[in-house]
């Protein structure tokens, strides 16, 4: 392929739906040079040696969110069979990936110089990352015949990186699965992979509005729940310990109002979690004032949510969490945007939405009448009460085992599998109607 005609705006699909704040054209550019600088000087990639038996699976999850997605089918695979590349800066090229971007950006350049106007404002707003996504393709290339991929395991469908890694393997016949690691929102570009693992019908719904997958989808529920049911934990019928969690969307101070509110209300053991990403943490005045933190790089979100009775977070996938963990969890908005309910927890009853500081109150004081029914939980997590629940690990692994023998057919056929049940089922034609 000439990476000329590489479609960036294809690959960073996501970037239309993201609402984080970005730096200025100028800012970018530092921040590029500075990586360049980084990724040449200071980090020293080197390709990782194959395992003894590798049988060309390799799993590709860098972020946190990724490995704990993929780490309990990690755990079930026969060991020194596959590679498992879980470093961002280290697992990939980037000092390859930069150098070979830098003369494309006269090819960036007539992009914009060509699109229409909405194109125009979302090359200018993420323009490093769409050079250095010319370079990653190639590094994505180089990667997957290096290590001779024959299954590629992914747990993100978005990011740069993986959609070139996706993009890559379907020039080379390469059978992908990917393994949802968090809830979508509409917007979410279309399954690309050979075999999807979806959280359940809420999901795929969403996926469905960027068109029919391209492969086999099964509804398995999430994976990424499979240790959390030895962490369920009884609660006080009154909340004692109220947990908040914050994203990037969160303005600081109206978090310190809501954390004020709550302590004159008498609500004084208040922890706060922050989203890894986040920025704006005060951590002086949350020590001075009591409220306890929760590291996001130290505990799980479902470790913080086993430690308190009642969860407070704006639009946030961790709501999810909390209603599988029979947490009671309400949305409040703590920034200056309005409430989009992007991933429809609210209006598929999965959570309630506090719109006052008086309506806030009134469901901390009567929990148990917010939690979800099991209908629910099931629309977003298919194996919530079923046989497959706390197992999807195992079973997974089991799948990717037929797959790298290629009897992957056998998988529906096998005893204790999906056979008659609507837990694990290929996508039907209906679906896309």
């Amino acid at each position: 392929m000439r990476y000329s005609e590489l479609n960036v705006l294809e690959i960073n699909e996501i970037s239309r739906i993201v609402k984080e704040k970005q730096p200025s054209l100028f800012k970018q550019i530092c921040i590029f040079i500075g990586q360049l600088f980084y990724y040449t000087f200071i980090v020293h990639f080197k390709y990782k040696s194959l395992p003894v038996n590798y049988k060309g699976l390799v799993f590709f999850g860098v972020s946190l969110n990724n490995r704990r997605s993929l780490e309990p089918i990690i755990n079930k695979v026969e060991k020194d069979t596959f590679l498992y590349l879980n470093n961002h800066v280290t697992d990939v090229h980037k000092r390859r990936a930069w150098w070979h971007s830098i003369p494309y950006i006269f090819t960036l350049i007539k992009l914009y110089k060509k699109s229409n106007q909405e194109d125009k404002s979302l090359i200018l707003k993420y323009f490093t990352r769409f050079l250095t996504t010319y370079g990653l393709y190639k590094v994505a290339g180089e990667m997957l015949d290096k290590y001779n991929v024959k299954v590629l395991v992914l747990a993100n469908d978005h990011n740069d990186i993986n959609r070139c890694l996706i993009f890559n393997a379907l020039e080379r016949n390469i059978k992908t699965v990917y393994v949802q690691h968090a809830s979508v929102k509409k917007g979410f570009p279309r399954l690309d992979f050979t075999y999807s693992f979806l959280d359940g019908l809420e999901s795929l719904h969403k996926y469905l509005y960027a068109g029919k997958p391209n492969g086999e989808v099964y509804l398995s529920g999430g994976v990424r729940f499979d240790f959390l049911y030895d962490k369920i934990v009884k609660r006080n019928d009154e909340v004692k310990k109220i947990g908040v969690a914050i994203n990037m969307l969160d303005d600081f101070e109206k978090v310190k109002n809501l954390c004020l509110f709550l302590k004159n209300e008498g609500y004084e053991d208040i922890i706060l979690r922050p989203h890894p990403r986040y920025q704006h943490l005060d951590t002086e005045w949350l020590i001075k004032n009591n409220i306890s933190i929760s590291n996001p790089k130290e505990e799980s979100s479902f470790d913080f949510i086993a430690n308190i009775d009642f969860m407070i977070s704006n639009e946030s996938a961790i709501h999810l969490d909390a209603s599988i963990m029979y947490c009671p969890t309400v949305l409040y908005n703590m920034s200056d945007n309005k409430v989009l309910d992007d991933y429809n927890f609210i209006k598929n009853n999965l959570v309630k939405l506090a719109n006052t500081d008086e309506e806030l109150l009134m469901f901390i004081k009567n929990p148990k009448d917010i939690l979800p029914t099991r209908e629910v939980l099931q629309y977003y997590n298919a194996s919530s009460n079923t046989h497959l629940e706390g197992k999807l690990g195992t079973t997974i692994a089991r799948f990717l085992e037929l797959l790298c023998q290629g009897k992957e057919k056998q998988f529906d056929k096998e005893q204790g599998f999906v056979k008659n049940s609507v837990i694990f089922h290929e996508i039907d034609d209906s679906f896309a109607g």
